[in-house]
């Protein structure tokens, strides 16, 4: 986690996102689905220049550990 330098700005951004299924059921323990999410999160952070540190998940919730660029929001 080192300073990204862009024109005029330094900075180290990075968000803890937990994601919950509806009802907090435990339907994140099919290995291939987490394999699938993993995927998904790969190709957005090709697209969209991110960076997903760390990516897990426990049954009914999924960590994301993103880093990112100041002109994205975490709402977006």
């Amino acid at each position: 986690m080192e300073l990204r330098h862009v024109n005029h700005c330094v900075y180290k951004i990075r968000y803890h996102m937990v994601f919950c299924v509806k009802y907090r059921k435990k339907l994140l323990l099919d290995i291939e689905l987490v394999n699938f999410l993993k995927n998904i999160c790969f190709e957005i952070s090709e697209r969209y220049c991110f960076e997903f540190d760390a990516i897990g998940s426990d049954g009914d919730h999924v960590h994301l550990f993103v880093g990112a660029e100041p002109k994205y929001s975490p709402s977006k």
